[in-house]
């Protein structure tokens, strides 16, 4: 499983211009004074500020580029109200977009970038694409899409390549992006993890009524936003995994506080459906009558612990409806994360303290609005004080954010 180093957003809402990680300025359009950091994204990040600071926009740019590469930049826009909802106010330039993104424990990487434009009459389209491949220190524009009078997109030929191996495709359409039609190619095996990337990276900002009932009947991969598809993830499971799928649910009900084992019921209805069987209790108790805390970190867990997880889960403030336990139990999942290489990547917001105290300050992102009204993003490991008590070997207190952050200035973030 590969790992996304960093991204960055520009004139994409609040994000007139954002970068977290690393980025390759060699290949992106960014100012000469932006602020581009060396340093990769970790397995877990987390984005923590006000409301209103842009955490959730951020988090909509990665709904938005899956848009693009699956429906193409038109319905994108409409989907948000438009080209001009979404581009920021008093911005220059085009709305793009870049993600850096690398093979586990290889060399190789990829950058990809895009920018998006729109004409007069309000039709947003592609400006430019490209996509570099880094061989250790050295980066190569693999892939390039510029919207021009040769209307080509092509692999540019190198030394390691060869002439014989450039490849043209003629096209017409710049709504929809090259990198969907892209074939895998032999020599950049990184593609295809970065076409998986962004086929099936995992947005959640989960709520549990539309979840209750839940139809198997429907698999599907993976978890849509708002729960929607709670039960084709459970249906997916059981479809992919067979018998395997009892283990992965009966590891999940072991962190269920009162839960014995979960089971397929298909006793009360035609279609079979989830439920829970409670300490205590003779019959199982079908998910139509949990807690709706329960039903949350049921839809938190079972993205967490598959067997075949998506490359990037974000969460969007999964602490809301969990009680102390539960929390406690999400962030036991959180460090398990953190601590394996293999597990999947995870991006969150929130607004609880306790979920920024128990990760490292370089996995904790501030998000602030400046005096123009525009998101600023900082790494907490970059503040001052925790720089000082880094360099003297100072240990990082349990509760190094509470004590650090909260309360400091007229812009405590809670």
């Amino acid at each position: 499983m590969g790992v996304l180093e960093g991204f960055w957003i520009r004139n994409f809402k609040s994000l007139k211009q954002v970068g977290l990680g690393t980025c390759f300025p060699k290949f992106v359009y960014i100012d000469d004074d932006t602020q581009v950091l060396p340093y990769p994204l970790d397995s877990v990040t987390l984005f923590i500020g006000n409301a209103g600071t842009g955490k959730s926009s951020a988090i909509d740019a990665f709904s938005f580029v899956s848009d693009c590469y699956r429906h193409g930049v038109d319905f994108a826009c409409l989907k948000r109200g438009g080209f001009d909802a979404i581009y920021s106010q008093g911005g220059k330039g085009s709305l793009s977009f870049g993600f850096h993104y690398r093979q586990n424990d290889e060399l190789e990487a990829v950058t990809y970038a895009l920018s998006i434009v729109c004409t007069k009459n309000k039709t947003p389209f592609i400006e430019s694409e490209l996509l570099a491949y880094q061989r250790g220190k050295e980066s190569l524009p693999i892939f390039f899409l510029q919207n021009g009078t040769r209307s080509i997109r092509y692999l540019v030929p190198d030394e390691h390549i060869g002439n014989t191996e450039l490849t043209k495709i003629e096209f017409t359409d710049f709504r929809n992006l090259g990198l969907a039609s892209l074939e895998s190619h032999p020599r950049f095996p990184v593609l295809a993890s970065l076409r998986n990337l962004f086929e099936n990276w995992v947005l959640s900002d989960f709520t549990p009524d539309p979840a209750r009932g839940l139809d198997l009947s429907l698999p599907r991969r993976h978890e849509s936003l708002r729960g929607l598809n709670l039960s084709g993830l459970v249906g997916y499971v059981l479809n992919r995994y067979g018998s395997e799928s009892e283990a992965l649910f009966q590891r999940i009900a072991t962190l269920i506080p009162n839960v014995e084992t979960i089971l397929i019921d298909s006793t009360q209805t035609d279609k079979p459906r989830l439920a829970f069987k409670m300490l205590g209790l003779k019959q199982p108790v079908p998910i139509t009558l949990l807690s709706s805390g329960t039903i949350r970190f049921f839809a938190y867990a079972i993205l967490l612990e598959e067997n075949d997880p998506a490359p990037v889960i974000i969460l969007e403030e999964p602490e809301n409806g969990l009680d102390q336990f539960h929390r406690w139990k999400l962030l036991e999942q959180i460090h398990q994360i953190s601590d394996h290489a293999q597990n999947p990547q995870l991006l969150m917001t929130t607004h609880h303290s306790d979920i920024a105290d128990s990760l490292y300050p370089s996995q904790v992102w501030f998000f602030e609005k400046n005096q123009e009204g525009f998101t600023v993003v900082e790494r907490a490991s970059d503040a001052l004080i925790l720089q000082e008590m880094m360099e003297s070997n100072q240990p990082i207190e349990p509760q190094w954010f509470t004590k650090q952050f909260l309360g400091t200035s007229k812009n405590a973030l809670f």
